[in-house]
């Protein structure tokens, strides 16, 4: 990174929380990842040992059922490690001043019924939404902020709770599995021990003794199953109620939660609901991400969009001055950003445009807007029902085409 252009960095190689990135920052894991392997080792270790040890003893269905439970548990503790918990990006744009006067005023809005006040994060610079929290061990602000799980090396929010809802349920089922086949075997040999008429508690120390690694397969488990339960029945029950751990530890909307629709469609919220759009984009270049983040001052999320190419933009300029009577022919270049055909305003532009490569035509000025009309319809995009967004007037564009298209230097 030392070596390369500061325009040709990408956004993973300028990130300013705890993450690790690998593959060119295609995977993006927690600061505690060292935990996660470990976890996964002693799962592996278990699994393994009980396959080899106790299995043979049972029926071949039984081997095949372990290797289901093994594998749903691994594959959720890899999309809860790596998956982004829904992290909102940070905004830079924000001076010093500004910054300082957001953190001297207050703003609320109202859902459901039920106010709810937004707080400002002095380190990533944006209005919370409602039920978001920055976390101290990652750096970041997350969206329905859960907690920070040292075992997955990762903030659980938004993005990511399902997957971690998965893992501790699949761990619980893994363990009583492996304890309720163990405890089969176990009983086997105890029985074998009766045909010699002994005591029945000489007869289990004698299997013990005789079986020293099927009763560590019995045990273990059994001490696991003793943590990861009943925080698996404590998930569970915030799910029906479609609230968050750090909500419960906090006390917030004790009496009236605004946020519970009834069980069954917490429940679909929380697990079955469609996952949205990761706000982030680690293998973007950095340079070209105008304004850098998607969140507005205010507390209002921004839709994702990139930046354009600004070549491209000139080009638009140079055909539009030297072919304005000849406009039946001209195509204006697609604007090539990093993530996606669409360009995002720059701070304090009050327009947007979409220069796609399907568009054809000559650049059409888009009509006066009525006040509130552009925040209106970013909120729209966003899932913060009820957010309360001062409007701002805005005016007629004028200028060349690239200024009529809302794009600015």
């Amino acid at each position: 990174c030392a070596s390369m252009p500061q325009s040709q960095l990408k956004v993973w190689q300028t990130w300013h929380g705890t993450h690790t990135f690998c593959c060119d920052g295609r995977v993006m894991v927690g600061p505690d990842i060292g935990a996660t392997f470990f976890a996964a080792l002693v799962t592996t270790a278990t699994s393994a040992t009980f396959w080899l040890f106790v299995c043979p003893s049972l029926s071949p269905i039984v081997v095949v059922g372990a290797a289901l439970l093994y594998a749903m548990t691994i594959g959720f503790m890899v999309l809860t490690a790596t998956t982004d918990p829904g992290i909102l990006p940070r905004n830079p744009n924000v001076d010093d001043a500004e910054a300082a006067a957001n953190a001297q005023s207050m703003r609320s809005t109202e859902i459901n019924g039920v106010t709810v006040q937004l707080k400002w994060c002095h380190t990533c610079r944006i209005w919370r939404p409602p039920r978001a929290s920055h976390c101290s061990e990652c750096n970041v602000c997350v969206e329905r902020f859960d907690h920070h799980c040292p075992w997955m090396g990762q903030c659980i929010g938004r993005r990511n709770y399902r997957y971690f809802i998965g893992f501790v349920v699949s761990v619980s089922l893994l363990c009583l599995y492996t304890a309720g086949a163990s405890l089969s075997v176990l009983m086997q040999e105890v029985k074998h021990q009766q045909q010699h008429r002994t005591i029945f508690v000489d007869e289990v120390v004698q299997g013990v003794q005789r079986s020293p690694v099927v009763t560590t397969m019995l045990l273990f488990p059994l001490l696991v199953l003793l943590c990861v339960g009943p925080l698996a029945c404590y998930h569970c029950g915030l799910v029906s109620d479609n609230r968050t751990t750090n909500e419960e530890i906090k006390g917030s909307y004790a009496g009236n939660n605004p946020f519970s629709h009834g069980w069954k469609a917490n429940c679909h919220e929380v697990c079955c609901a469609a996952l949205e759009v990761s706000r982030i984009h680690p293998r973007s270049v950095a340079s070209e991400e105008v304004c850098a983040s998607m969140l507005r001052t205010d507390g209002a999320v921004q839709p994702v969009i990139a930046a354009p190419d600004p070549e491209a933009c000139e080009a638009v300029d140079a055909e539009t001055d030297q072919s304005a009577a000849h406009t039946d022919t001209l195509k204006p270049p697609s604007c090539r950003g990093a993530l996606h055909n669409r360009i995002q305003p720059q701070r304090g532009s009050r327009d947007t445009c979409d220069l796609s490569a399907e568009h054809h035509g000559p650049p059409k000025t888009p009509p006066p807007k009525q006040r509130g009309q552009h925040e209106s319809a970013l909120i729209d995009q966003t899932n913060l029902p009820g957010l309360a967004v001062e409007p701002r007037g805005g005016e007629s564009p004028k200028g060349t085409a690239r200024e009529r298209a809302g794009l600015t230097d």
